[in-house]
């Protein structure tokens, strides 16, 4: 049977093109592929496409010189606007929920028994005790009040420690001098945080100075790991206010497979890329 659509058909999420196109749709193609999937490879790119790998890389150059992709090694990853809005949990709750629960599990696993661990806000964050063995011992810090209602009536061997403080109905957490003093006095030896922004340049990052100096003192105070929990949606993101760099972090645990070189920087900065 012959292809009904004289312009093109979808294979998957990605689109082949079947007929020439000109450069400028070529390109929106191309830049709807990466942006769906964070990353593209240029050889895929062209196979899909049915152009030769030259006209994908002068494509490709043409989307970075616009700002829009960074090229890598072979391929191109999405760059994303300056991140402005701030965390809101319910909203987010309501994003990629299946991804976040794969995250959430994988966390989860690294919880071993007899651990202290800091768990920040967010909504990835607060599944992670709802998958924890039941018959773990450790004890879980929190000032994420969202934790509460995805345990539920489970009964836990883990005991959880919920910080006081000024509590934010927007973020559903607690935070202030008061958690800050708390924090303080707390040694962990792993913590868990949920990401707004995160790139290669400025590291770990978010819209919220509450959230920031939170995030800041579990860090500090956390003698063993710091692990990160991000959506591939989050990477290339750029936030106000800085609450690591890169080189802090122990774990990266997300939903989708690195750019190789982008994984080759991580490795060389002594971070350990999980895929949930």
């Amino acid at each position: 049977m012959c292809d009904c659509n004289p312009e093109s058909k979808r294979v998957g999420e990605i689109m082949e093109v079947t007929n020439p196109l000109l450069p400028e749709q070529r390109r929106q193609l191309i830049l709807e592929i990466i942006k769906s999937d964070y990353t593209a490879r240029s050889s895929q790119l062209s196979q899909h496409l049915k152009v030769s790998e030259m006209t994908i890389r002068r494509d490709l150059a043409a989307l970075e010189r616009q700002g829009m992709v960074k090229r890598t090694h072979g391929g191109a990853v999405f760059r994303h606007e300056r991140m402005t809005d701030k965390f809101k949990y319910q909203e987010s709750k309501e994003e990629n929920p299946e991804e976040k629960e794969k995250i959430a599990r994988m966390a989860a696993e690294l919880i071993e028994p007899h651990d202290v661990v800091f768990i920040g806000e967010g909504t990835t964050a607060s599944m992670i005790l709802s998958y924890v063995d039941r018959d773990m011992p450790c004890t879980v810090f929190s000032n994420n009040c969202g934790i509460t209602a995805e345990v539920g009536s489970t009964a836990l061997t883990a005991e959880l420690i919920l910080i006081g403080g000024k509590y934010n109905p927007v973020t559903y957490s607690t935070a202030g001098n008061f958690t800050l003093e708390i924090i303080e006095r707390i040694n962990a030896n792993k913590v868990f945080l949920g990401v707004d922004a995160f790139s290669l340049r400025t590291g770990l990052t978010t819209s919220s100075q509450d959230i920031a100096a939170i995030n800041r003192a579990m860090i500090r105070n956390t003698t063993g790991s710091v692990i990160i929990m991000s959506h591939h949606t989050k990477f290339g993101l750029v936030a106000a206010m800085e609450i690591a760099k890169v080189k802090e972090i122990d774990i990266l645990i997300t939903n989708l497979k690195m750019p190789k070189d982008f994984n080759h920087d991580l490795m060389a900065m002594d971070v350990e890329v999980v895929m949930a």
